[in-house]
């Protein structure tokens, strides 16, 4: 049997994905991601000890965040998601939710983070600012908000036509297929994908700002920014960065 010879099955993003999801981003260091956040942690005007991973995923960052001197929260918009966070993430609390909709107790946590360019997918302005309303709400005063976005620089760049073979036979694996649309500023990400013999298609779109536009909206928030890095370091980010971390303040 051959893979394009069955139906697809349209399913909303990361549900057949979160199969794969570990094997997709594989590419990437959780350990010296978290150690990144960690330092990004100096600017709170409190101690760091309650965090909140709004968009957890499978829970690869989480495992490195916490300890004896830290307690985190997972939340996730894909059921499927953290159901594959539940082997790495033991009895860490993990909530089904979108956070334009924080189901959390105001004033509870010392950090929020919402990284891998999650934010990308908040399309609306209006959303984008209940994202930011929503966070403000959940953090104690003097708490931080980090988050990252990638950047237009970055889609034109790395993600004109870009495609991606992970077929290990006819009935499992996936393809990938990105293209950045300059004229609405949209990132579309394309995943077939075959687990034993089924066929699913998923098709994420992100909303690719520039810096500058999410330092315009931030600034109709009550957040103080307090710095916008570049390509994990500490350095300013630029229009040519490929990501930039910002870091808020609750006040």
């Amino acid at each position: 049997m051959e893979k394009t010879d069955q139906a697809e099955k349209r399913v909303p993003p990361y549900s057949a994905l979160a199969y794969y999801y570990d094997r997709v981003m594989e590419h990437v260091n959780y350990y010296q991601w978290a150690n990144y956040v960690k330092i990004l942690f100096k600017y709170a005007d409190r101690r760091v000890r309650y965090i909140a991973d709004l968009a957890c995923g499978t829970g690869s960052l989480l495992r490195y965040l916490g300890g004896m001197r830290r307690r985190v929260f997972g939340l996730d918009l894909s059921y499927s998601m953290l159901k594959a966070a539940q082997s790495k993430l033991y009895k860490r609390p993990l909530v089904c939710a979108d956070f334009t909709r924080i189901p959390l107790k105001p004033l509870s946590f010392d950090a929020a983070l919402v990284l891998y360019d999650s934010v990308n997918y908040l399309h609306e302005d209006n959303a984008v600012l209940q994202f930011f309303d929503q966070t403000y709400q959940m953090l104690k005063p003097g708490g931080l908000l980090i988050f990252d976005i990638v950047t237009p620089h970055l889609c034109r760049t790395a993600f004109k036509k870009y495609y991606e073979n992970a077929m290990t036979d006819d009935y499992n694996g996936y393809e990938r297929f990105s293209f950045y649309r300059e004229q609405d500023q949209t990132q579309v990400n394309q995943f077939k994908i075959w687990i034993n013999g089924k066929f699913y298609f998923e098709e994420h779109k992100q909303k690719i700002r520039e810096i500058d536009q999410w330092i315009e909206l931030i600034h109709k928030t009550n957040f103080k920014i307090e710095r916008v890095f570049s390509n994990f370091t500490l350095k300013p980010a630029t229009e040519t960065s490929e990501r930039a971390h910002f870091v808020l303040k609750r006040r």
